[in-house]
């Protein structure tokens, strides 16, 4: 059950639910003390709703939810380019989605926290 929580969704994406799990857990460690109401956001389990649409549910999406906040994008961008092959979406209160690689993070060390900020400062999606 998705509760809006915050607005803000960092899913980790990858063929190995384990490995994803594994991932979101230590991305959550390191952003729990920057924001203590970041929490894990699971997909129920037989679920497809968290399968990436490329030809299929080749993908599992594990998220967390959190409030975001210039700090945290930067915590963020610093776990992602340790990892080059894994992939995060970033979704915003207003709907708008981030897909980038840990490659991408090493190459522009700013890019999720300008797309957070892009999405205004209402931090909260209506529900």
């Amino acid at each position: 059950m998705h509760d809006n929580h915050s607005g803000y969704r960092i899913s980790v994406v990858d063929e190995d639910p384990l490995r994803a799990r594994k991932d979101a857990r230590e991305l959550l460690a390191a952003l729990a003390e920057a924001d203590s109401t970041a929490r894990m956001d699971l997909p129920e389990p037989g679920s497809l709703a968290g399968a990436l649409d490329k030809g299929g549910p080749s993908a599992e999406t594990v998220g967390l939810l959190l409030s975001a906040g210039s700090f945290v994008a930067a915590l963020v961008q610093v776990w992602l380019a340790r990892i080059p092959q894994r992939t995060i979406v970033v979704r915003r209160p207003d709907g708008a989605v981030l897909h980038v690689t840990g490659k991408e993070a090493r190459e522009d060390d700013t890019l999720i926290e300008r797309f957070l900020a892009d999405g205004g400062d209402d931090g909260t999606a209506a529900g």
